[in-house]
């Protein structure tokens, strides 16, 4: 039996910009990277999941009814990941000048 898709963040990431930009290219330059970076990750994370989340077309780029249900998902694991950096960073820094 195969392990269940893990997403990685940086698909997370690439299609939270997508939605929340409704495009490609301000997406990408939100997230400070290649569109066609983006669009790998985007593709990768639609691929693993076995579900479209953005129609993409030449005039626009929509949230799919899936994509809609998934994205607060998203959001929600991005927003707990940068807490957790905080929390750390933020432990780190207490642990280094109790030393």
């Amino acid at each position: 039996m195969s392990e269940p898709y893990q997403p990685t963040l940086t698909q997370l990431r690439a299609f939270a910009a997508v939605a929340t930009h409704l495009h490609f290219g301000t997406a990408a330059s939100d997230l400070g990277i290649s569109q066609p970076t983006l669009s790998r990750a985007l593709a990768a994370l639609e691929t693993g999941l076995g579900v479209t989340l953005i129609e993409r077309s030449s005039r626009r780029t929509i949230l799919t009814s899936v994509g809609r249900r998934l994205l607060p998902y998203a959001q929600r694991t991005l927003d707990a990941t940068e807490e957790f950096v905080a929390s750390a960073t933020a432990m780190a820094t207490r642990r280094i000048r109790t030393r």
